[in-house]
């Protein structure tokens, strides 16, 4: 993962031993992120192009009363598997 992930930045040997890890995590995060957006964008093409899903059905009912869920109202369990 660690070798990915300076390779996918455009990053060299030298540079990983010359910089603080600090830098390098963060960087490694960011790898990570960048991934998983860009399986999300595929995951949402395959599933408009391939098997003619509305974008719009997958988000979730927007609830206008103001309260917060979890705080003023139970969070719905449905909601979660997504987490």
């Amino acid at each position: 993962m660690l070798t990915e992930s300076i390779v996918n930045l455009g990053k060299t040997e030298e540079w990983f031993w010359s910089t603080e890890l600090r830098v390098v995590w963060n960087l490694i995060n960011e790898s990570k992120r960048i991934k998983r957006e860009e399986m999300k964008a595929q995951s949402l093409y395959i599933s408009m192009a391939v098997w003619g899903k509305d974008p719009s059905d997958l988000d979730p009912p927007e609830i206008t009363d103001g309260k917060i869920a979890g705080r003023d109202r139970p969070i719905d369990e449905n909601l979660l598997r997504s987490l």
